[in-house]
């Protein structure tokens, strides 16, 4: 046998009998109590095997018996070998709180010859824990120690022991100044742990901020937090001449801080700023207390001049510090409106005695308020229905007050909201983007930079979309933003009326009135901004209609239809932010491009079609057979594609889509048959027309298109009206449905259609009808056979709209011609 079989064989063996010592010592029945040294001895000895297998079993297995072992390893930490001594101080440490017993023994080896045992004696310590403190005046020394290794762990049992071992702060002092940076670093936490006991070490951290190690910086900044923070527990019974110098400590540690922001984080800086804060507020009470009994003490004279300026100097800091206190303050005084002032026979509110009425809606105090409920708000406004169906902004051309703006941005309209009092008019056809414009400026009023803002200040949004519900005795404008309010910032309580009144007048809530000119008359009236009652002084109005408003002074905006030479460029923003530009190879992207610019021709395309064609190529490409790709050719065609794609995803008690399309174009004609424009229709009207068509179930097919599709939104107080949630689609299928009933007869279309589209046109409608007309005229051209330009419906809605069509453009009501 050779001499490498014979040392392999032989470390089996002693690896066999290892594992079966310690299958005996846990498993026999003369076992089953704490071990003798007899048992342990043998294992110990193991530490020092040539064999590093049967070492490191030999350690697992110590560490696994725990505290029995405790009395044989504290042995062998006096065995003239060095190197069974350092194991055993390592298996001690790996024991932790079970090697109690040997803290006194530990605390020895820390004076060995030997550095690695030092080393690992300090380690053990460190692990132990608390229970190490008798070993606190060993540790103590040991940072003197010439091996560094000794020194950091040294430090590091001295940071375990936080309080517990605050005799070693003139230790730890030293250590601050140590060669290597890791016993720095070490001592500087280990300050921190022991709180205001180390207070006379703040003087030797500091220069540990500008530290050439980052860590040791990381560890300066948390030890002085340590120091600092343990003040605030004990600020009430601090002498007034030891608070003012800590905070002067501290406010030189913060300075420093604040002037290296490149080397501390935000966070950091915090971690000093907050406590030192509250201990200041802690010295202005004392200073306040002071004053007012030497105020007492000079009597009537000294308590009017303390009374004049204290009480303002007072609500001064709280608007400093806590705006919100104030609103506090004054809403609790309220009900104390009589109090009488002495040698004059006036009855004033007490809170305007004590100068806190001053501050009640001070501009801080109502920003303080904003910024309370702000989070709720970017939280909940975009998750309305309106606002999160046009999540997907891609900005367009506008025209504002006259001038082209090729891309619509805060700053544009920092000058109309710099104002006092601020209206905003975006006007235009349906579908030309108003609503989308409306919701991005509302995500522009609560926006977190300043740069990204309308102006200096947060505004709360509130969209209004719904008629006003009249309320006796009370403003039905008021009452409208104050319910949206309430929804918006989640409060169980109504908003008071005095402090939504403010809020409003200091242009803290943005109030967004949407299809202004499709409401009633009553709703209207309620929206006075010409009027000196009127509270809003920050708003936004969308109407298809250039609204006067009594003359008031406004910006207005008008949102400029896509041109056909900048579709590709639009397309290819939107599907970027819809994540859906990759699932199209170039060749298909270009190509639906084209089939939309063939649509067009040379006129231009509303922002809603542009989309819901975006829509129905990611629909097309992404549930597609073969190669091509299934688009609509005509806008009518788009549309009902359109309503094709929301009933895809319905699973239960699904309606096919053609008789999905003949409901849809029946409620659409009851929304618009009025008076030709997208509004309200009765729900009992609708299912009066769906009931003469033996159409089973009607409530049904309006449940079905609300909650199943979200084509209509149901409105009103009592619930009884609904509305399509997108014009131009309601106006294409409603075009749909007269061109179904009336065809090419002109009969039909004379008495029936173009003597009401004559009079309303007469009347001063015909922007409001436009879009309507030039639906009907294109829903003619793509659905009746044979159908011409040069027919006479054709022609006849054309001027109705007030276009003049050139022969030669394309079948489309989307294209720009000229009047």
């Amino acid at each position: 046998m050779t001499k490498q079989a014979r040392q392999t064989l032989l470390a089996t063996f002693k690896l066999v009998v290892l594992c079966l010592m310690l299958f005996l010592l846990w498993t026999g029945n003369s076992w089953a109590q704490i071990p003798d040294d007899t048992k342990i001895s043998p294992i110990v000895e193991k530490l020092i095997d040539n064999n590093a297998r049967v070492r490191l079993e030999a350690h697992d297995a110590l560490v696994s018996i725990g505290s029995p072992a405790v009395p044989a390893l504290i042995d062998v930490l006096k065995n003239p070998d060095f190197n069974i001594r350092w194991r055993a101080a390592w298996v001690l440490g790996d024991m932790a709180s079970e090697a109690n017993l040997a803290v006194g023994a530990l605390a020895e080896a820390l004076q060995d010859e030997d550095a690695q045992v030092r080393m690992y004696a300090a380690l053990a310590l460190d692990q132990i824990g608390k229970a190490a403190k008798p070993a606190v005046p060993t540790l103590m020394a040991a940072l003197q120690d010439k091996e560094e290794y000794v020194r950091i762990y040294a430090a590091a049992a001295l940071r375990r022991l936080g309080g517990e071992a605050k005799v070693a702060v003139p230790s730890l002092m030293n250590a601050l100044k140590d060669k290597n940076p890791r016993v720095r670093k070490n001592a500087a936490l280990a300050l921190g742990t022991m709180g205001s006991e180390a207070t006379p070490a703040v003087a030797d951290i500091i220069p540990l901020l500008k530290d050439a190690e980052y860590y040791v910086r990381y560890a300066a900044v948390k030890g002085l937090s340590g120091i600092i923070g343990s003040y605030q527990d004990i600020a009430d019974n601090l002498p007034s001449a030891k608070l003012i110098k800590v905070i002067s400590q501290f406010e030189e540690v913060l300075k420093i801080l604040e002037a290296n922001q490149d080397k501390f984080t935000e966070f950091d800086i915090a971690k000093i700023r907050r406590p030192l804060e509250a201990l200041k507020a802690e010295k202005e009470t004392r200073l306040f207390d002071r004053a007012v009994e030497w105020l007492l003490q000079h009597k009537l004279l000294l308590g009017i001049a303390a009374y004049i300026t204290l009480l303002p100097s007072l609500w001064l800091i709280l608007l400093r510090v806590a705006p919100l206190w104030l609103l506090k303050i004054n809403n609790a005084l309220k009900p104390y409106t009589d109090f009488s002032l002495p040698f004059v026979s006036v009855n004033v509110p007490l809170r305007y005695v004590l100068f806190v009425g001053w501050f009640h809606f001070h501009p801080r105090v109502l920003d303080a308020w904003v910024e309370k409920y702000m989070n709720s708000v970017r939280e909940q406004f975009p998750k309305k229905d309106t606002v999160s169906s046009r999540a997907t902004y891609i900005p367009i051309p506008v025209v504002l007050d006259g001038n082209t703006v090729p891309q619509l941005t805060p700053e544009n309209l920092r000058a109309t909201f710099d104002k006092k009092r601020s209206c905003l008019v975006i006007c235009g056809e349906g579908g030309i983007g108003k609503t989308s414009l409306a919701c991005q400026i509302a995500s522009w009023a609560i926006a977190e930079t300043k740069d990204r803002r309308l102006c200096e200040h947060l505004m709360l949004p509130v969209l209004l979309e719904e008629e006003f519900r009249i309320v006796e005795n009370k403003s039905s404008l008021l009452e409208a933003i104050r319910g949206q309010l309430q929804a918006l910032i989640d409060e169980p309580e109504p908003i008071c009326a005095e402090l939504l009144t403010r809020l409003l007048r200091k242009q803290r809530i943005l109030v967004i009135v949407d299809r202004f000119s499709e409401l009633k008359t009553t709703t209207r009236e309620a929206i006075g901004p010409d009027s000196p009652e009127f509270p809003v002084n920050a708003l936004v109005i969308t109407s298809r209609i250039e609204e006067k408003l009594g003359r008031v002074n406004k910006t207005t905006i008008k949102p400029l239809r896509i041109e056909a030479n900048k579709l590709s460029s639009f397309m290819e923003a939107y599907l970027m932010q819809r994540g859906k530009r990759d699932v199209f190879t170039d060749q298909e992207f270009f190509d639906a491009c084209s089939r939309l610019s063939l649509m067009v021709g040379q006129g231009n395309i509303t922002v809603l079609l542009a989309k819901l064609y975006g829509e129905q190529l990611i629909t097309a490409v992404e549930t597609r057979q073969g190669t091509s790709l299934q688009i609509p050719e005509n806008i009518p065609n788009l549309m009902l594609g359109y309503l094709n794609e929301l009933n895809r995803d319905v699973t239960t008690d699904k309606l096919d889509d053609r008789t999905l399309h003949q409901y849809a174009k029946i409620l659409a004609w009851e929304c618009l048959q009025a008076n030709y424009q997208p509004g309200n229709a009765k729900r009992t009207d609708a299912i009066a027309a769906l009931t003469s068509l033996n159409i089973n179930e009607p409530e049904k097919c309006l449940e079905y298109l609300e909650n199943c599709l979200h084509l209509i939104q149901t409105i009103g107080s009592a619930k009884d009206e609904f509305r399509f949630c997108l014009d131009p689609l309601a106006e294409y299928l409603a075009a749909l449905y007269i061109v179904e009933q009336y065809g090419n007869n002109d009969g039909k279309w004379r008495s029936l259609f173009f003597r009401k589209a004559d009079d309303l046109v007469k009347t001063g409608n015909q922007d409001t009808i436009q879009g309507f007309l030039l639906a009907v005229r294109d829903c003619y051209l793509s659905q009746v056979p044979n159908a011409k330009e040069s027919d006479f419906i054709s022609q006849k809605l054309g001027k109705l709209a007030g276009y003049t069509v050139p022969a030669n453009t394309l079948i489309n009501p989307v294209i720009s011609t000229t009047p």
